[in-house]
C-alpha cells in the first residue's frame, strides 16, 4: 500500500501532476483588452514630449462665442475649451495630421471631440523645428460630466499618446 502511494506520487511529479496550493487558486487570464494606447501622462500645468510634439501652456475654459467658437450650451450639454501651445519638437520641418482628442470621466467614459472641433483643422504643415502654433479643442459633454482627463491621440500611432490630468479647479 505505501509502496504504491510512492509510486503515484513519484508519477505524479514526474508528470507535472502536482499542483501547489498557490498556483490553484490563480484566475485564467483572458486573452486580448482594450489594447491602451502607450501614453505620456502629465498635468494641465505641465509641459509634455512624446516625441514629436510638445504641449504646453494648457488651459481649460468656455468657449468665446465668437468665429469658429459660436456655440451654446443647451440643458443637456455644455461645451468646454481646451487650448494649448503646441511645438514642433523633431529636427525636421513638420507636417501632421490633429489629434483624435476625447474627455473622459473617473468611470472611463470618453465623450470625443468632433474632428471639425480641434484648430487648426485636418493637418498641421511646414511647421519649422521648434516652431509653435496655438490649439484649440472644443468638446460638447453631458451636463453633469466631470472630465478626470485629455486623451491626445495622435495619428502617427509611432509616436504616444497623451494623458492630461485635470484637477477640479480646472474645470471652468
Amino acid at each position: 500500500m505505501i509502496r504504491s502511494l510512492v509510486v503515484i506520487a513519484v508519477l505524479s511529479a514526474s508528470l507535472g501532476l502536482a499542483v501547489r496550493p498557490s498556483e490553484a487558486q490563480q484566475p485564467t487570464p483572458e486573452p486580448g483588452g482594450a489594447l491602451q494606447a502607450r501614453g505620456v501622462a502629465g498635468a494641465l500645468v505641465g509641459t509634455l514630449f512624446n516625441g514629436q510634439v510638445r504641449v504646453r501652456k494648457m488651459t481649460l475654459g468656455k468657449p468665446s462665442g465668437t468665429g469658429d467658437e459660436d456655440v451654446t450650451d443647451t440643458s443637456d450639454t455644455k461645451w468646454i475649451a481646451f487650448r494649448a501651445l503646441m511645438s514642433n519638437g523633431t529636427t525636421g520641418v513638420l507636417t501632421m495630421s490633429q489629434f483624435s482628442a476625447s474627455m473622459v470621466d473617473a468611470d472611463g467614459i470618453a465623450v470625443p471631440a468632433q474632428p471639425d472641433k480641434v484648430r487648426p483643422i485636418g493637418t498641421v504643415v511646414d511647421i519649422p523645428p521648434a516652431g509653435a502654433w496655438k490649439e484649440t479643442i472644443l468638446f460638447n459633454v453631458p451636463a453633469g460630466f466631470r472630465p478626470v482627463k485629455i486623451v491626445l491621440v495622435p495619428a502617427d500611432t509611432h509616436y504616444k499618446a497623451f494623458r492630461i490630468a485635470l484637477a477640479a479647479s480646472d474645470l471652468p
